[in-house]
């Protein structure tokens, strides 16, 4: 998991932020050379840093995305072409919570509408007060990497053994809810799909998030997506 630059949310102040600790926005010019592409989203999700390996990846000038909604400019989806960026996504969630998510691909499209895979990593840079958090998003182009992965015509080509065991260990239902999950259905709508209850479906998430060795919903669709487990 990446780590904040500060560190995770660790201590707030009696005022709601953390104390001993520069504002986020000053720290932001560390990022502008990177060989990563950068941006930087505010509490409500507004682009607030774009720097100069982001314009050359996504063609998107800085002065075109700035104050723009992450989730409009990004408008990523998952491996199935199902929406994964919007509004409170799981992801701005998680970092306004003060932790980093796991990396993460993501499928986009460049300026140009030329279609991109990005493999994204989240630092959180906390502020005094909660809302001035900052997510910072690193990203690298891995289109060419993705296009060998989906040409693999084994499973076993694109896993390790750890993986492949913590694919083994899954029960056909705990598989069937993890494609559900995958799809972007709520636990109701897996539940109905399923013809059981939303209790049952919960403990289902509750073993194969333990038997994947992740924690959360999002990091299990993000290693099912990565191993081509569904």
């Amino acid at each position: 998991m990446v780590r904040s630059a500060l560190g995770c949310l660790s201590r707030w102040d009696e005022a709601g932020g953390v104390s001993g600790q520069p504002e986020p926005m000053e720290l932001l010019g560390a990022f502008e050379r990177t060989g990563d592409g950068v941006y930087a989203v505010d509490y409500d999700q507004n682009i607030v840093f774009w720097n100069r390996t982001a314009e050359r990846l996504l063609g998107h000038k800085a002065a075109d995305v700035l104050g723009r909604k992450c989730f409009d400019v990004i408008a990523g989806g998952d491996y199935l072409g199902h929406p994964f960026c919007g509004s409170d996504c799981d992801v701005i969630e998680c970092a306004r919570r003060g932790h980093a998510p796991p990396n993460y691909d993501v499928r986009t499209k460049s300026a140009s509408g030329e279609a991109r895979w990005l493999n994204m990593s989240i630092v959180v840079l906390a502020g005094r007060r909660k809302r001035a958090t900052l997510t910072v998003h690193l990203f690298r182009d891995i289109t060419e990497q993705r296009k060998r992965q989906l040409r693999a015509p084994i499973l076993g080509e694109a896993t390790g053994a750890g993986e492949d065991n913590a694919l083994a260990r899954l029960t056909r239902r705990e598989s069937e809810v993890l494609q559900h999950l995958s799809a972007g259905l709520s636990n109701a709508q897996i539940a109905e799909a399923l013809g059981t209850s939303a209790t049952t479906v919960r403990n289902h998430i509750e073993h194969l998030l333990a038997k994947l060795g992740v924690h959360s919903k999002l990091e299990a669709v993000i290693f099912a997506a990565r191993y081509r487990i569904v």
